[in-house]
This record gives structure tokens, sequence and C-alpha cells, in this order.
């Protein structure tokens, strides 16, 4: 019944397909009378005929019923085998018939076409190998115990099948040429479209069918495992290149490997070559852009398919020589790229060139290109007008901070090239930055700053901070930060005590507490001088009006200029009396008064204009008041004001100019004749013509505006303070070690003062002298390279 199925299952599949083959049989005569044994052998030979149509599903069920009634001989069993190994050379020769004769050399598409044809067949023929040795394993198993029925019978049609290629068809050097062809074929279709989709590199059909049934036996070595290479060949590549990566495995099994190699490398040289020559026709930007994208697509994909193109011997210094011809030998061309994608903020260029010099070790290249993006875009900042300069820094800093971050992948090295180029950059203008970053702190920390919130502005002040650490004259910065310290202190110009505190902690964190020791002090001043000034109030509860004084410690404060004013009787009575209270609370204390910060609230008859409370600095009062010796309407000359004021002449032009030819709606004062520079000759009036709806003005204050003078006088203050500085470090360590070389000290003092400001070998050799002069320190007889400490 058994044997009955078999036979129905594989009527004459052979003579439907081929006509008549004789085929060889070893089965012994004794066996004869086993039909399901001839069934099964019937059954196999149409197996191996790589055109057969049988369905070998139908074949498991119908063995395994034979192997659960059968017990085979050990004689049947070897027949079986010896058959079947007669059946695979018969096949063989039927394939090789099949596939034809080789093309002649000089044509690469023909040899392509039938190295693929080669592949299809053997590939076909190696799948029914696989169904055979499922079939024949409980049997073979059993007399073969080292090697599988697969191994076996794989190892033999393989044999089999290299000895007709090379001896019947002499296909070696067309072998080659197809897969030399096809690999020409796939790098073409790569570059020519985006992407391919390959199912496999067997057709649709043979991988259906080697897959139907589970394979019991390990993979022979024969066949290329891909799990190892499974990104080697994806199925984006062209399909070419699938059937060029299962013909390198043959070629390589065939022995060919040493003749396909040869040709493969002088195909990589050639294809590297025609690259080169079409990629770099030209070095304009646009062009070279165009390239880079699909330069490392190109090396990407080649080191890819170089698992299983080359030798692993080869494969490296064959990649290696393409990065060096298309890569390494033009990183200058392709570095220039690098301030234009910059310039343009092209993320995605960047990033697809740091990718392809990264891949080609070629970063060093890019690293230097960056850098000196930063550095000359950033002098290009410094040489524009100063106003907007420190935003415009911010800003350039944090996009190069964020390209590094997005496209570059946070690369370390980078990072910090670009951050000494743009310390270079920052400190090119001498102590000009520190002074505009102060500025614009001060803009900032101002009362009526309502365009940020609290925590905007408490980020703006940490992105300052980031610019801040850059500067090398950091003392410098500090004495101006003081300065406009001290005007939003005394000035009540401070948007909040917190905002403050904030931005003295962070100083304070960054630099120490050295650096925030007096800006702590004169906040500290102000805070007493609110006790002192509430106590004095309560003294003198029936006052006319009010009055409040700031009480500082000379030492800690800015020094601003000792001008002289002549105020009204009653506000010089109330500063009178207020120094005899100040002598009751704190005895053998002077004070000193300051009129330049001082300012008022007073209320103005302005005539037609209306009553006004006017804010204004005390310079600008001590004008104002002059107008109550005479009619509404009446006037005075520049000459009276002088005289009345008592005020220099250039600071009662800079006032009068600020009362009468400032922002037209704070106009309280007409100048006859019109213009803006008061001469000596000119005469005021009130402005009754005024023309504001607000009831308080705050009149500008450029009554103390920083000239360049006093500039100037603030950077002589710093670079006297270094000496003083660099002298008391220098002190400090002589104390502690005695007797110190010229060098160490030198190392030492730098190491202390490295954080405040730039040292100068000349103001370090003159801060010593000054010491040795001094009679502090003294060289050491004998070896001047030698100083010690004088107790």
């Amino acid at each position: 019944m058994l044997a009955a199925s078999f036979q129905s299952l594989n009527k004459a599949p052979s003579d439907a397909l081929f006509g008549k083959v004789d085929w060889p049989s070893s089965i012994d005569s004794s066996d004869t009378a086993n039909p399901d044994l001839q069934g099964l052998n019937s059954s196999i030979k149409c197996l191996l005929l790589h055109r057969s149509d049988t369905n070998s599903r139908a074949l498991q069920p119908l063995y395994q019923a034979i192997c659960d009634t059968c017990t085979l001989s050990s004689e049947a069993s070897r027949a079986l085998y010896q058959d079947t190994t007669n059946q695979i050379k018969r096949c063989i020769e039927i394939l090789v018939s099949d596939i034809g004769s080789p093309p002649m050399r000089t044509d690469a598409q023909a040899c392509a076409q039938w190295a693929h044809q080669l592949l299809s067949v053997w590939t076909v023929c190696r799948s029914r190998l696989h169904l055979v040795a499922q079939l024949l394993f409980p049997i073979l198993a059993d007399h073969h115990h080292n090697t599988s029925p697969y191994q076996l019978l794989e190892s033999l049609s393989f044999t089999h099948l290299t000895q007709q290629i090379r001896t019947v068809l002499r296909a070696q050097f067309v072998l080659v040429s197809g897969i030399v062809a096809l690999v020409q074929q796939g790098r073409v279709g790569a570059q020519n479209t985006d992407s391919t989709h390959i199912a496999s590199p067997l057709s649709r059909a043979d991988l259906s069918e080697s897959q139907s049934l589970e394979d019991p036996v390990s993979s022979s070595s024969h066949i290329p495992d891909t799990t190892d290479e499974v990104k080697s060949v994806t199925d984006d590549d062209p399909s070419c290149i699938h059937t060029a990566y299962n013909l390198v495995h043959l070629a390589n099994e065939m022995g060919l490997g040493d003749a396909l190699q040869s040709a493969l490398a002088e195909e990589t040289q050639a294809y590297t070559a025609h690259l080169e020559k079409v990629w770099y026709a030209t070095f304009q930007p646009e062009s070279l852009l165009k390239v880079v994208p699909e330069l490392r697509a190109c090396l990407d994909r080649e080191q890819r398919w170089a698992a299983w193109l080359y030798e692993p011997t080869q494969s490296h210094s064959i990649i290696k020589q393409m990065q060096t011809k298309l890569v390494t030998n033009h990183t200058e061309h392709l570095a220039t790229l690098v301030a234009y994608l910059l310039k343009n903020a092209d993320q995605r260029g960047i990033a697809e060139l740091y990718s392809l010099l990264g891949f080609s070790n070629a970063l060093p290249t890019f690293q230097s290109a960056f850098a000196s993006y930063v550095e000359e875009a950033g002098m290009q900042l410094m040489q524009a007008s100063e106003e907007g300069l420190i935003d415009s820094l911010l800003t350039f800093y944090a996009s190069m901070q964020h390209t590094i971050a997005t496209s570059l992948q946070g690369n370390s090295a980078i990072s910090h090239a670009m951050r000494d180029s743009f310390e270079k950059v920052v400190n090119a203008r001498d102590s000009k930055p520190a002074e505009l970053l102060a500025r614009y702190i001060d803009v900032k920390l101002r009362a009526g700053n309502t365009i940020m919130s609290d925590a905007e502005l408490d980020q703006c002040m940490t992105q300052v901070l980031e610019l801040f650490r850059f500067l090398r004259d950091k003392d410098m910065f500090e004495e101006f930060y003081k300065r406009y310290f001290a005007k939003r202190l005394l000035l009540a110009r401070s948007a909040s005590d917190d905002a403050e505190r904030s931005m003295l902690l962070k100083l304070k964190e960054e630099c120490g507490p050295d650096f925030t020791a007096k800006l702590e002090t004169m906040l500290k001043d102000i805070q007493l001088s609110d006790g002192l000034a509430a106590a004095y109030t309560e003294r003198r509860k029936h006052s006319p009006f009010d009055f409040e004084v700031s009480v500082l410690t000379q030492a800690h404060w800015p020094t601003f200029p000792d001008t002289f004013v002549q105020l009204p009787e009653e506000m010089q009575l109330e500063m009178n009396r207020f120094e005899s209270f100040y002598e009751t609370c704190h005895s053998g204390r002077s004070l000193h008064w300051r009129h330049a910060l001082g300012f008022l609230i007073l209320v103005a008859n302005l005539g037609k204009a209306g009553v006004k409370e006017l804010h204004v600095s005390t310079f600008q009062a001590a004008v104002l008041f002059a107008f109550n010796t005479v009619p509404l309407d009446g006037e005075i000359s520049y000459t009276s004001l002088l005289q009345s004021t008592q005020l220099p002449a250039s600071e009662l032009k800079r006032t009068l100019q600020s009362l009468a030819s400032g922002a037209i709606p704070t106009r309280v004062l007409r100048k006859h004749p019109q213009g803006r520079d008061v001469n000596d000759s000119d005469s005021f009036t009130i402005n009754q013509a005024l023309r504001n709806d607000r009831r308080r003005i705050r009149i500008n204050q450029i009554q103390h505006k920083d000239t360049r003078e006093e500039q100037k006088s603030t950077e002589e203050r710093v670079f006297i303070d270094r000496e003083l500085i660099l002298q008391a470090a220098a002190m400090r360590i002589l104390k502690a070690r005695k007797t110190i070389k010229h060098a160490e000290l030198t190392n030492e003092v730098v190491l202390q003062i490295k954080n405040r400001f730039a040292i100068d070998a000349s103001e370090l050799k003159k801060a010593f002298e000054r010491l040795i002069e001094k009679d502090l320190m003294e060289r050491v007889e004998g070896d001047r390279g030698l100083y010690r400490y004088i107790a």
C-alpha cells in the first residue's frame, strides 16, 4: 500500500521532463522484493532533478511511515546511499548541460548572465540536496556518526560540479569575469537609485520551497551562513549584488579565490579613480555639497560589501585605499565646506560632512576648519558697532554650541577648539568686552526692564556668565560692574534685590568670595542705610519734605567725582542735622557728601503745562530751584545759573542739555536761542508748552555719563591694583617658602592670579622689583635666580 502511494506520487516524472533517462541503480537484487525501498529510490530520483515539480512536502509523512513499518538492513541502506550518489552525479551532468557553454571572455554582460544562470541552477540543486538529506537522515545517520548526510551528499555533488565546470566547460575566467561585471552593475545601480527592493539572493519560488521543510541537519561548510553577514547585503542593494554575493562564495569554494581577488582589486581601483575624477572635477562649494552624501553612502556600502567581496586580509587595505583617494587626499577641499555650512546654518550638511571625515579619520582637519571659522566670524562681530555686540556674541556662541551638540555628536575635541577660538575673539579688544559686558548686565538688571520675567532674567544671566568665563581680565570687569552696580543701588534703579543677589552668587561661585567681597559690602551698606534713614525719619517727624541718605563705606565703593553744588538753604540745613544725628550714632566718623549720584522728586508748577512731579538728579534740581527767584515767565541767563549753582561749566552745560534738549516730552526748560549746544550767551525759561499727560516725569540723568577720560581712569586704577595684587601674592608665597627660585615664584603667582586677569611678564617683573626696593625680599648672593624673604 505504501509502495503504491510512492509510485502514484512519482509516476514517471523524469520521462515527462527529460524523456527516458538511464538512471543507474545499485539496489541489490535481494532487495527488489521490497517495494517500499524501490518507491523511495524512485522518489529521490525525482527530487534531484532541478526542473522537477514534485511536491516534497508529500514525501515526508510517507517516508515516516516507511521508517515506522519497515526495518532496512545495513546492506539495503548502503545500497540506497550508493544509488543516491550515482543519481547525484548524473543530475550534475544534466545541470551542466542545461547551463550551456560559457560566452566569449570579452563579453562582460554575457559572462554576468552566464554566471547568474550557473548560480540559479546550482541553488536549486543545493536546495534539493537538503530535501534528500532530510529523507535519508534516519537511515544514513546510523552508519556515518561523524558526518551529517547533507555534508556527505553536498560534498560529493559540489566536488563533481567543480570537476565538471573546470574540465568540461573550462569556465574559470568566465565565472570571475561574471562576478566582476555583476559588482560593476551593482555599484552603478546603487549610485543611480535611492533604494531597490530585493527579496533574496534566491528566487522567490526556490526560497519558499527550500524553507518548506525543517532542516534536521547542520549547515554545510559549502553553503554561506548569512547570519554573521546579515548587514553585508541588504534588501536595498541591487539584485545583481545579491547574485554576486552567492557567486563569490561559490568561486572561493571552487578554488578561484586568488584569481577573483586580483580581478576585484583591479576593478575597485578603476572604480575609485573614476569616482575621484567625477566628484572632484570642480571644487565649488555647491558641487562639493552634493558629493558629500554620495561619498559617505559609497564608503558605507563598500565597507559593508567588503565583508564578503574580499578576503579578510585584503578588505581593510582596499577600503583604506578608497578612503585615501576619495577623502584623505581631498580633506583640504572638503574642509572649505565647514565655513560655508556654518555660515548658512546648514545643520544637516555639517552633520554629513562631520560623519564623512570622521569615517575616514580626518576629523583633525574638520576641527581646525571649525575653529578657524569661529575665530574669523567672531572677529567680524568684534569689529562691528558696540551696540548689540554682547547680544551678537551670545547668539553666535549659542549657535556654535547647538551645532556641536546636535550635528557633531557633542565632540569634546571640537568643543575645546571652539572655546579656545572664542576666547581669542572675546579678548581681541583688550578691556572693552569687560566694560560692555558689565554695561549689558546693568541694562538687564535695571528697574523698568519689563521685557523679561524673573525666570527669563535668571536664564539670561546664566548665559552672560558663559561669556564672562572667557574674559581674561576679570578684574577689569569687576571694576566696571562695581560702578554700574553702585549707580543702580544709589539711584534706586535696581530691578530687585533678589536679582542682584542672584547675580552676585553666580559671580561668587565662578570666581570665589574675594571677587564679590566689595560688591556684597556695597549691598550691605544700602541695607544698613535703610535702617539708619528709618531712625532719622522717626526723629524728624515734622520735616516739610522727605530726606534719605545712603551712608557708604568709602573703601568698598567706586570713586565718583567730588563735585560741589550750591543747594537751597532748606536742604543744606537738613544735611547739617543728619551729620549731627550720625555723629551721635557713630562717634569718630566723618561724612563726605557726594552729590553726583543724588536724586530728588520735586513738584514743579509749569504754568500752562500744569503741575508735575519731576524725578531729577541733584544737579538738575539745583538748576530748577534757581527759577524760584524769577516770575513764572521769567528768563535766566546761563551766566546767572553758573553763579547760583556754582557747578563746573562742563557739568552745568550737560545738565541744561538734559533739561532743555533731551526727549521732547521731558523738556521742562526752553533754550533761547534754540539748539542743542549750550553757549555762554544762552538764556532759559520754563517750557509752559510742554506736552506730557503723565504727572510724574523722569528726566534722563546724563549728569554723570561715563566719558572716555573716566573709562581711562578706571583702567588706570585697575592696573595699579594689579601691581598690588601681584606683590601680595608673591609675599604670601615667600613667607611660606622663605627661599624660592625665580621660575617657581613666577609659576605659583600665575597659578594664584590666573582667574582674575592675564599676567604680563613685564608686570610680574615690575612687581618683584618693587618688593626688592621695599626690602621685603632680596636676591641670594651668587645666585641671582633665587629669592629670599626678608622678615
